[in-house]
């Protein structure tokens, strides 16, 4: 069956607080996670495990920390419902593959969890979910945007919105509210990732039917643009559309604006934290992305979450923490479901969530570990995120 949580439900819990792979992993069951009840009448008496394998150092920090504090107050307001106690264990990717992999050869094979949230980047993902979908551990990717991460197995989920969702939302978005006819191209033609998002740049600008006025690569280490971003510049277009990793986004940005380039910039989910706007200052003017949520969304409990989150951290939240603290509302629902902390019955009940209200917007997990929301577009003015006007 498939599970559809109303509006109430869904406020109860907020205000409480390719090919795919074959699993050789066990299927045993634990019968200390297996309960009574269901929905919110479910009790478990031992306690379920959650792995978290977040980027709390190296590059992705600025959104490993977000997700960490994301995790941490959607768990606190699980815990503080009552009926299923959540127990987490917290590992730091450092942003490398090689810490992820053994992070979560860690949490599977020592720490026993039920189900791993994270990685933060998609290279990442690409390197550990196969050991996830190998155990028979459900993975959720909270920031994975890349194309093909379901793919990778029938363990595997995310409540992110793919890069090319997000920038079929928001190159129209920009092209109506700005009247965009011709737009230069930049992106980082040596990671999977960018590039994926390149080839997808490319092809929602010819169904827009808007003129690609210079076409231009960099690499992952590179720190000076200026010889690319001067030919953007003499081809006078009416945007930039960006793909960069967050490393290469801020100098690029800035170079950019220092060249006396001020068209806006059209940029994937590296743009969409409040940190990197920080960090780019008033380079920041006028950058537009798509992507999963806004402080702004009129969604089921997300102003109660803005105020809570901002209570606790001292600070607002930015979509990395809301995709994180969703995450925990999902697999509270897979649990619940079947008042059944195992691996397989999350597994099996992640893949059946229909039209659940979250401050994301109203969400579904599919049975091939995909999500479906409604994007969201947004420009920076005055060095705060606004929704784009169309």
């Amino acid at each position: 069956m498939r599970f559809k949580i109303g509006t109430a439900a869904a406020a109860v819990m907020l205000l409480a607080a390719g090919c795919v792979s074959e699993s050789s992993g066990t299927t045993e069951t634990d019968n200390s996670l297996v309960g009574s009840g269901s929905g919110d009448e479910c009790v478990i008496d031992s306690p379920v495990k959650v792995g978290q394998v977040l980027s709390i150092t190296g590059g992705a920090s600025f959104a490993g920390g977000y997700q960490e504090q994301g995790l941490e107050l959607g768990f606190k307001q699980l815990n503080e419902k009552g009926g299923v106690e959540y127990e987490i264990f917290l590992e730091d990717d450092e942003t490398t593959p090689e810490v992820g992999i053994a992070a979560y050869e860690k949490l599977i094979d020592r720490e026993k969890v039920s189900t791993i949230i994270g990685p933060t980047l998609s290279n990442v993902a690409f390197s550990t979910f196969y050991d996830a979908q190998e155990a028979g551990v459900p993975a959720l990717g909270i920031s994975t945007t890349a194309e093909g991460i379901p793919e990778i197995g029938d363990y595997i989920f995310r409540n992110s919105l793919s890069e090319l969702i997000a920038l079929n939302a928001s190159i129209p978005a920009a092209k109506n509210s700005l009247q965009l006819e011709k737009v230069a191209v930049m992106h980082d033609s040596t990671d999977e990732f960018t590039a994926s998002a390149y080839t997808t740049m490319i092809e929602v600008l010819e169904d827009e039917g808007i003129d690609i006025t210079a076409d231009e690569k960099f690499e992952t280490d590179d720190s000076d643009f200026r010889a690319q971003l001067t030919k953007v510049k003499d081809s006078n277009p009416d945007a930039v559309v960006l793909s960069a990793l967050p490393a290469a986004t801020i100098p690029l940005v800035k170079q950019a604006r220092e060249l006396g380039i001020d068209a806006p910039i059209v940029g994937g989910n590296a743009f969409n934290s409040p940190v990197m706007v920080g960090q780019l200052d008033e380079a920041a003017e006028g950058l537009i992305v798509g992507g999963a949520w806004s402080s702004a969304l009129d969604s089921v409990g997300n102003e109660e979450f803005v105020t809570a989150y901002t209570e606790a951290y001292d600070r607002a939240p930015d979509q990395f923490a809301a995709q994180a603290y969703v995450a925990a509302q999902l697999i509270d629902v897979a649990v619940r479901a079947d008042c059944d902390g195992n691996r397989e019955a999350i597994k099996d009940n992640l893949g059946q969530i229909l039209e659940l209200d979250t401050i994301l917007g109203t969400l579904s997990l599919d049975e091939n570990g995909e999500v479906h929301q409604e994007p969201v577009v947004q420009i920076v003015e005055n060095g705060e995120f606004k929704l784009l006007e169309s």
